[in-house]
This record gives C-alpha cells, sequence and structure tokens, in this order.
C-alpha cells in the first residue's frame, strides 16, 4: 500500500548532502513531492524536510538508508496517510 511520508533530517550544513538524500529515492525510483531545507544554529546545522508517497514496506528502510549518509544527524519520519 502506497503511503504519503514526511521525512525529516537534521544534518550538518555542507555541500553535498541534499544531493545524496535525493540519490537514494531515485535508486528506488521515488520522486519528492515536497521540499524544504534551511539552516539552523548559527548555520552550521540544516534541517531538511520533504514528503513523497511510498510503498509501506520502504518507509523505515529509506530513513535507515538517510541515517547512514555521514553528515546526517538524525532522521523522523510521520506517516500522514
Amino acid at each position: 500500500m502506497i503511503k504519503t511520508v514526511q521525512y525529516n533530517i537534521v544534518c550538518e550544513n555542507k555541500p553535498g548532502v541534499l544531493y545524496r538524500v535525493a540519490n537514494i529515492l531515485l535508486k528506488r525510483k521515488i520522486n519528492i513531492e515536497t521540499l524544504t531545507a534551511h539552516p539552523v544554529d548559527s548555520k552550521k546545522i540544516s534541517t531538511i524536510n520533504f514528503t513523497t508517497n511510498v510503498e509501506e514496506s520502504k518507509i523505515n528502510t529509506i530513513a535507515k538508508q538517510i541515517k547512514k549518509i555521514i553528515e546526517v544527524i538524525d532522521v523522523n519520519y510521520l506517516v500522514i496517510s
């Protein structure tokens, strides 16, 4: 079953992090529906928030893969529907 999921990522504010997150989705042919990214805490830390429609069985796997990115500090997700 396809679910709408919002992922919230806290990461170091460094070039290429968003690219690596998007590449994880690209490899699984998952489209990003909405995306926001902005720096916090004196611009050393950023948050990336995106919404996607994904198969229920892949939701946690995607979060685990994003968490493996070196600059990623934390990943949370919320299943919207």
